[in-house]
C-alpha cells in the first residue's frame, strides 16, 4: 500500500508503495476518495489509492491481457472501489480487469504556484492524473502475478475516465505504460459547447490561488497551513462539478496543460499528431447530453444569451440548426448541443487524427436505449452492460458489448463475434459502428 497522500504528501505525486510480509488479506473495497457526499453514504478517506483486481486465470503462466478502467464522475466524485463497477462481467471474457481509485476535485486536481514551487516540472494540478499513472505503473510491474500480460495492457474510461484516456494517449509521461486505448464518450476540447475539457496553466492556478483565498488563505504559506486542513472542509468548498455547466468557460477541478504531464492542450496535441500511435477504439453514445443537460430550466431568452456568449458570431447559426421556442424544446436543444459539439465532434477529431497514423482505430455510436429508459441512450448506459449492472436489457446487446471491449483488449480488433466487419476509420473512409439491437454500419464514401 502507499502512504496516503495526507499531510505534507497532500498535492504531491502519490508516495512508492511500502512492501509487506507474507499475504495481505484484501476482501473488502477500499475507502473512495473524499468527495461530496453522494445519495448513498460511502467510506470516504484520503487513504483511497488502492485498486481492485479481476482475474479469470486458472494457472500462473497464462499471460492474459489487461483491461484499466478510469471512472467518469467530472473528476469531483465516483471510484473504482464501489461495487457498481465489478469487473467480472468482463473477466468472464478472458482479461484480467483493474479498477484503481484516484484522487478527486480540489485534492486531485488544485493547481497553484506555490505548488509549481515545490515540483522539479514547475507543474502542479494533475495530481489525479498522476495517481493513474502510479496504478498502470503497478500493473506493469506486479500484474505478471495475476497472470496478466504487462505488455497487452488496454486502457478504457468512461466520461471524465474517457478524459483521462486521451491524456494519456497524448502524454509522454504516461508512454510505455499501455498498449492500447479505449474512450467512452471523453470529452475533448474548448471547442464543445459547454465542457472544457482541461485549462490553461495560468488559468488553473488563478482559480487556484481564488479558491485559496476563499478558505482565508493567500500568503506565502497558503498551501502550507492548506494541508492542515480536513479533506471535508476542502470539498466542501469545491464547486459542483454541475454548476459551470450552463455558464461560459466555468473552471473546475480537471487536468491542467502544466507542461509537464499535458504540454499542450489535447486539440493541438492530437492536430499535430503527437499523441501515442496505438490501437485505439472511440465513441460516444446517442444521447449523451440527455442527463448531463438534465433540469437547465433556461428560457428562450437565456438560451439566445448562453449561445451568444458560447458561439459568438455563430450564434444565429446555431440557433437556426438547435430552434426552441419554449422552455420545454430548449431542454431538448441543450441535450442535442452537448451530445453533439462535446462529444460526437470529439469523438471525430481525435479520431481522424488517430486513423492517419494508427491503422487499428475504430469508432463506435451506441444507440441502444435500455428498454423503459426516458434518456435514450443516455451517458453512461453503455457501461451498465460493460460491468453486468442488473438492468433490463437485450441480452445480444449485452454479449455483443463486452464481446468488442474484450476482443479489442485481446488483439487490437473487435471483430470475430459479430456477423458484420467494424471497418477501420479513417479521413477518407469516416466509418462507424452503430451499436444497437441489430449493429450496422454507418457512413463511408
Amino acid at each position: 500500500m502507499r502512504p496516503p497522500p495526507t499531510g505534507d504528501l497532500r498535492w504531491r505525486p502519490p508516495a512508492t508503495v511500502r512492501p509487506w510480509d507474507g499475504v495481505k488479506e484484501t476482501k473488502q473495497y477500499s475507502a473512495t476518495c473524499p468527495q461530496p457526499e453522494p445519495t448513498a453514504p460511502l467510506n470516504m478517506s484520503e487513504d483511497c489509492l488502492y485498486l481492485n483486481v479481476w482475474t479469470p486465470a486458472k494457472s500462473s503462466d497464462e499471460k492474459l491481457p489487461v483491461m484499466v478502467f478510469f471512472y467518469g464522475g467530472g473528476f469531483a466524485n465516483v471510484a473504482g472501489s464501489i461495487p457498481f463497477y465489478n469487473g467480472t462481467t468482463l473477466a468472464q471474457n478472458g482479461v484480467i480487469v483493474v479498477t484503481p481509485n484516484y484522487r478527486l476535485g480540489a485534492l486531485g486536481f488544485l493547481a497553484h504556484p506555490q505548488l509549481d514551487n515545490e515540483s522539479p516540472h514547475n507543474a502542479s494540478g494533475n495530481y489525479g492524473i498522476m495517481d493513474q499513472q502510479a496504478a498502470l505503473k503497478w500493473v506493469q510491474k506486479n500484474i505478471g502475478a495475476f497472470s496478466g500480460d504487462p505488455s497487452r495492457v488496454t486502457i478504457f474510461g468512461q466520461s471524465a475516465g474517457a478524459e483521462s484516456v486521451l491524456v494519456h494517449v497524448a502524454s509522454p509521461t504516461s508512454t510505455g505504460l499501455y498498449q492500447q486505448a479505449i474512450v467512452e464518450s471523453g470529452p475533448f476540447w474548448a471547442n464543445g459547447a459547454i465542457i472544457d475539457a482541461t485549462h490553461p496553466k495560468t488559468y488553473a492556478e488563478q482559480f487556484g490561488m481564488n479558491y485559496a483565498a476563499s478558505l482565508g488563505y493567500s500568503g506565502p504559506d497558503a498551501i502550507a497551513r492548506m494541508r492542515l486542513l480536513s479533506p471535508e472542509t476542502l470539498i466542501n468548498a469545491t464547486p459542483s462539478p454541475g454548476a459551470g455547466f450552463w455558464t461560459t468557460h466555468t473552471v473546475q477541478f480537471e487536468p491542467t496543460i502544466d507542461g509537464w504531464i499535458l504540454p499542450d492542450t489535447l486539440a493541438n496535441l492530437y492536430l499535430l499528431h503527437k499523441e501515442n500511435p496505438v490501437p485505439f477504439m472511440i465513441g460516444n453514445n446517442a444521447n449523451d447530453g440527455t442527463t448531463l443537460s438534465a433540469n437547465a430550466n433556461m428560457t428562450v431568452t437565456e438560451y439566445r444569451a448562453f449561445l451568444k456568449g458560447r458561439f459568438n458570431e455563430d450564434a444565429n447559426a446555431v440557433f437556426a440548426k438547435y430552434p426552441a421556442n419554449s422552455t420545454a424544446e430548449v431542454q431538448l436543444r441543450l441535450a442535442q448541443i452537448m451530445t453533439d459539439y462535446d462529444f460526437s465532434d470529439s469523438v471525430k477529431f481525435a479520431a481522424t487524427s488517430m486513423g492517419d497514423i494508427s491503422p487499428d482505430t475504430y469508432v463506435y455510436r451506441y444507440s441502444y436505449v435500455l428498454p423503459g429508459q426516458p434518456n435514450g441512450a443516455f451517458h453512461g448506459s453503455e457501461a451498465l452492460l460493460l460491468f453486468g449492472v442488473p438492468v433490463p436489457a437485450v441480452p445480444a446487446v449485452s454479449s455483443n458489448v463486452v464481446d468488442l471491449w474484450t476482443r479489442f483488449a485481446k488483439t487490437a480488433n473487435p471483430n470475430g463475434g459479430m456477423d458484420i466487419t467494424w471497418p477501420n476509420y479513417t479521413r477518407k473512409q469516416p466509418r462507424y459502428l452503430d451499436i444497437n439491437v441489430t449493429p450496422i454500419i454507418v457512413g463511408g464514401n
